[in-house]
């Protein structure tokens, strides 16, 4: 993987990943869409933002969505990529 590379496709499933990092020499592959997430400690997803903190929460529903930029709303992260393999 090239440096300047930050989206690319999957190898195995052929989705589109992109690459985020979070410190020196520390990657995390994730989806390359994002998606509004709710931070809830009760939750048990886990997603990254483009700074690469960690956030555990859930998908904002359509009412959530429309407080956006309010602090303590939703906010744009990426769920970490698993692939089955498949193609």
């Amino acid at each position: 993987m090239k440096k300047q590379e930050t989206v690319k496709t999957c190898r195995k499933c052929g989705k589109l990943i992109g690459i985020i990092e979070c410190g020196i020499y520390r990657k995390i592959v994730v989806d390359a869409e994002a998606v509004l997430v709710m931070p809830d400690g009760a939750a048990n997803e886990k997603f990254v933002d483009v700074t690469g903190r960690k956030i555990v929460g859930r998908e904002a529903d359509f009412e959530e969505q429309a407080s956006y930029g309010v602090p303590g709303g939703p906010e744009y992260a990426y769920r970490p990529h698993k692939c089955g393999g498949s193609r």
